[in-house]
């Protein structure tokens, strides 16, 4: 899990975001993502596809491996 913790935080601040600011995205308390960050408890799906709206890859926090880029292109 530890792996986890360091993912999230590493995605966080990726997006410039305090732990307050992704917790609100999360729809959690500013105590429960410092948790999550901590390893002490893991993060529920809601909050992970919460936070996926805001730019986190989730698979990459989840599997420690980055979601292939899908860019379509028109003709």
């Amino acid at each position: 899990m530890k792996e986890i913790t360091q993912r999230l935080r590493e995605e966080r601040k990726r997006l410039g975001l305090t732990q307050e600011e992704l917790a609100i995205i999360g729809g959690v308390k500013v105590n429960a993502q410092s948790i999550y960050e901590r390893g002490a408890r893991v993060p529920n799906a809601i909050y992970l596809a919460n936070i996926a709206k805001a730019g986190v890859d989730v698979l990459y926090v989840v599997t420690g491996k980055r979601t292939p880029c899908t860019a379509t292109h028109k003709a």
